[in-house]
């Protein structure tokens, strides 16, 4: 019996406020949720910018743009999850909302099949790109070796990754993002104390990928911990698996296969590009500009990723009108916060580029810095829109949409880089995601929703802009007088331009509702910090 079968059939003896128990708890999690996501994002982002010198000076810039290439031709394994993972979360979700723990074995070994398959691949894929390396790119002798070793590791890593996501979904399923808060953190900070170890003890590219690698299995058997502890029930047995239920996961996982086919291409073949044409000199410059944008566009995540399990739930249980409000409050918080950090990208981040790296990554890296995070403000107006499609299995024109926006971005990217070099292919971008990011897609979602354009755009996008708007010109200002001269200068600016920002944000662009959710919030986090100073104090000797 497959999934479309089983979801139809309500659970017997069972009243509707019984079976939105889930539910219930999910959205009493928001607060919560989104303190840990972006506590876990903020330390993730501290680790990244403490750790990303010692990578580039240590391993130099060559060796380290073949350290990008090698994730970045890599990351494309990710694809052969076929889509899976999200299939598993999106069911996993709406089965949590009915209380069928049986179905959610059924889900997860079906899953787990697959993802052996995709495991097997990934490691034969792996071979080859070893071997094949040389030829690819243009990789000094010295370093050909190392990078054939980190290859094999990586992709070993990458093999791993396909059961492992799996029960990364459950734990997103479950809403429970204060495990994967934990998950992101604990192994990221492992990850940058081994890393500046061993590379100051002079080893090379071989131990980041090692290390690397350590960390995401680590994170990976953290997530299976999660999920036997809290999914009801949980049970991994061959003979739950099921042909139906197969057939309902590859359905769903076609057209996200296609979103995640797009994402990649969207973003990992620029590093491709520069590198095919430019050489794996300039991919460390464009690295440096588009790892910053990545890092500020996957935060997006750290409120709309709590939106897809939220939607699957509704959608199970037919709440239209929730679906409705949480695409509308959804999409103007996410947009807000993006807001809160694009304007000193754009305005200032050139700056903080050189204080970081060095003057000489000002005038290569900047450029691209400041067009990928006018690309990351645009794809805050979609990801609302897009995970709560994924919630109500109406992603199709989605994908479609993304790989049309894929496609144009890899071919404006390649032939804008020869004309513009590294800059045409963050060009060639942006272009495409304002078209689909910004118009196309919430234009779309808001159809399906039965909301109006005009309603979207004016209780969305044009409140947060004139918030945002003095919030820029305070930074341009004193960007102007050249009183920029260090991290406490830029850090003054920003935390009073951040101030300005969030006092007219709050007057003008929130409503009533919001407040009052953005002072629970404030309230969970004060609450969580109340509860660890004991522990401070203990540690401290107090």
């Amino acid at each position: 019996m497959g999934l479309d079968n089983q979801i139809s059939i309500p659970a017997p003896n069972k009243s509707n406020l019984e079976r939105g128990a889930s539910l219930r708890d999910a959205k009493s999690r928001i607060p919560r949720n989104v303190v840990f996501n972006f506590a876990g994002y903020a330390v993730n982002v501290l680790v990244t910018f403490l750790i990303a010198p010692v990578l580039v000076h240590r391993l130099g810039n060559t060796a380290y743009g073949v350290w990008g290439l090698i994730s970045e031709v890599l990351g494309y394994s990710f694809l052969l999850d076929f889509g899976i993972r999200i299939a598993v979360t999106r069911y996993v979700g709406h089965h949590l909302a009915l209380d069928e723990p049986k179905q959610i074995n059924t889900v997860l070994t079906t899953g787990l099949l697959f993802s052996a398959v995709s495991a097997v691949l990934v490691l034969m894929g792996g071979g080859v790109v070893a071997y094949l390396l040389p030829r690819l790119f243009a990789i000094p002798p010295r370093l050909v070796t190392d990078a054939r070793l980190a290859v094999i590791v990586v992709s070993a890593t990458f093999a791993t990754s396909f059961p492992g996501s799996l029960f990364t979904g459950c734990v997103v399923a479950l809403s429970r993002y204060d495990l994967l808060s934990i998950r992101k953190t604990g192994p990221t900070i492992l990850r940058a104390l081994a890393l500046w170890f061993f590379l100051y003890h002079g080893y090379g590219l071989l131990a980041v990928a090692v290390i690397t690698g350590s960390a995401f299995v680590l994170g990976y058997l953290l997530d299976l911990y999660f999920s036997f502890r809290n999914l009801p029930g949980f049970s991994i047995r061959l003979h739950f698996f099921d042909r139906g239920t197969a057939r309902s996961l590859l359905h769903f996982s076609f057209y996200a296969f296609v979103l995640s086919t797009s994402w990649r291409v969207l973003f990992m073949t620029d590093n491709v590009v520069v590198g095919f044409v430019l050489g794996p000199g300039a991919v460390a410059f464009y690295y440096v500009g588009m790892q910053i944008a990545a890092f500020f566009r996957e935060s997006i995540g750290s409120i709309a990723m709590l939106f897809a399990p939220l939607a699957s739930q509704m959608n199970a249980l037919d709440e239209k009108e929730s679906l409705r409000e949480l695409f509308i409050k959804g999409s103007r918080v996410s947009l807000i916060y993006v807001l809160a950090g694009a304007v000193p990208l754009v305005v200032v981040g050139p700056k903080f580029i050189g204080f970081w790296m060095g003057e000489s990554f000002i005038k290569q890296s900047g450029p691209i810095l400041v067009l990928l995070t006018l690309e990351a403000a645009f794809y805050a107006l979609s990801f609302t829109g897009g995970q709560i499609l994924y919630g109500m299995s109406r992603h199709r024109v989605n994908a479609w949409l993304s790989l049309t926006c894929a496609t144009a971005n890899f071919t404006l990217s390649a032939i804008l880089v020869r004309k513009l070099g590294a800059v045409g292919v963050a060009w060639g971008t942006l272009i495409p995601a304002f078209i689909v990011e910004a118009i196309i897609l919430p234009v779309y979602t808001a159809s399906i929703l039965r909301i109006s354009p005009g309603r979207f755009y004016r209780s969305v996008v044009l409140r947060p802009l004139i918030a945002a708007a003095p919030y820029g010109l305070w930074l341009w200002f004193w960007r102007r007088q050249g009183v920029v001269h260090g991290y406490g200068s830029l850090a003054l600016i920003i935390g009073t331009g951040l101030a300005l920002y969030a006092l007219v944000a709050w007057k003008f662009s929130l409503d009533s509702e919001d407040r009052a959710f953005a002072r629970k919030a404030l309230g969970r986090l004060k609450s969580i910090i109340l509860t660890m100073r004991p522990a401070w104090g203990a540690t401290r000797g107090e």
